[in-house]
């Protein structure tokens, strides 16, 4: 606190601090206590003020954005995997000085991009942060209003659906976020209002779905962005009907299944819904997909198969009479997996083919 921003001893001062925040609770429990994480936040808001006086002038606003990176980088470690910082973070008022502040964060790529890490670990595994991000929670400052089109959420949605070259950083990191945030209800349920997942059914599909992604570049294409967002959706029921509710969203998925594991999670996460076992099952192309899951070679695959079966058939009286062009292969081919191939599975998959034999022998 005591160095300027121009001294050259206060940006390595303020390393150090960030390295011990990260790897010592006792020392974030140290920053709760000294006021750390509040002085932070509130510097924040005076840069916020100083930024509107001094608009007119670059120079000084570009000296300003130095001044919130650092800041948001000492933050983004202090929170680090600590859920009493979190909350001293929510009551300062985080969010709301980061919401004051983005105007200018969208001309600078690097303070953005060290806005956004630290919103993906305030927000990790803390519904509390990530309700405050789209207008409610504890996080709102007393008597202010919020609205989808003005919560910080709102940004980030628009962020990650601007258009960007690939391997962008800030559109990765807002996928991220957002991947953090679908775990939250009032977060799922912006989404939602923003129509926001239909952008999904008009990303690019490379023309050689048939090849696996291996490289780099294209874990981070926007289709892989999409599919670890959906993947995080699928995780909770609201979230499967949300996807289901996609015309042509089953039918992409079933297509990028083969090749993409988010894909696949996702696919099979989509039949522990009981609203979507009916449209999962009238799907000759998920099925088939599901189908040919038991026949692959990589045991994480066969259990996703099974497991999505299992999930179909289970409290589904529907489906023992259901007659699925497919169901005398399935059955051979299960028959085939429990008796001959059992020393090659592991117990769960045994487990599932079990009861999938079961569920279809009442």
């Amino acid at each position: 606190e005591k160095r300027t921003t121009q001294d050259p001893l206060k940006k390595l001062t303020a390393r150090a601090l960030m390295t011990l925040l990260a790897c010592s609770p006792t020392a974030q429990n140290y920053a709760v206590k000294a006021g750390l994480i509040d002085t932070c936040v509130e510097q924040l808001k005076q840069t916020h003020t100083q930024l509107h006086l001094e608009s007119v002038r670059p120079g000084k606003a570009s000296h300003r954005k130095k001044v919130i990176k650092l800041t948001v980088e000492i933050l983004r470690s202090a929170l680090y995997c600590s859920d009493e910082c979190k909350v001293v973070a929510t009551d300062a008022h985080l969010t709301q000085a980061l919401n004051a502040l983005w105007p200018w964060l969208l001309l600078d790529d690097a303070t953005m991009e060290a806005v956004l890490e630290l919103l993906c670990v305030y927000t990790a595994n803390c519904t509390t942060a990530c309700s405050s991000l789209c207008g409610s929670g504890p996080g709102l400052v007393p008597g202010s209003k919020s609205s989808s089109t003005s919560s910080l959420m709102h940004s980030v949605m628009k962020l990650a659906s601007a258009l960007a070259p690939d391997n962008s950083i800030i559109q990765n990191l807002a996928f991220s976020l957002l991947a953090n945030l679908v775990m939250s209800r009032d977060c799922r349920c912006l989404l939602q209002k923003n129509n926001f997942l239909q952008a999904f059914l008009s990303v690019p599909v490379p023309k050689a779905a048939g090849v696996k992604a291996t490289s780099v570049s294209s874990g981070w294409s926007l289709l892989g962005l999409w599919l670890r967002l959906l993947a995080s959706l699928s995780f909770t029921e609201d979230g499967q009907e949300s996807i289901l509710r996609l015309t042509g969203a089953l039918e992409l998925l079933a297509d990028l299944a083969p090749h993409r594991r988010h894909a696949l999670l996702t696919l099979q996460n989509l039949c522990f819904c009981p609203a979507n076992k009916s449209h999962v099952i009238a799907n000759d192309k998920a099925m088939k997909v599901l189908l040919s899951c038991l026949e692959s070679k990589v045991m994480e695959t066969r259990c996703m198969g099974a497991s999505a079966i299992w999930a179909l058939l289970h409290n589904n009286q529907r489906v023992q009479t259901h007659t699925h062009p497919s169901t005398k292969t399935f059955i051979l081919v299960l028959l085939w997996l429990v008796f001959d191939n059992q020393e090659h599975m592991n117990t769960y998959l045994l487990e599932c083919l079990e009861n999938i034999a079961q569920l279809l022998n009442t």
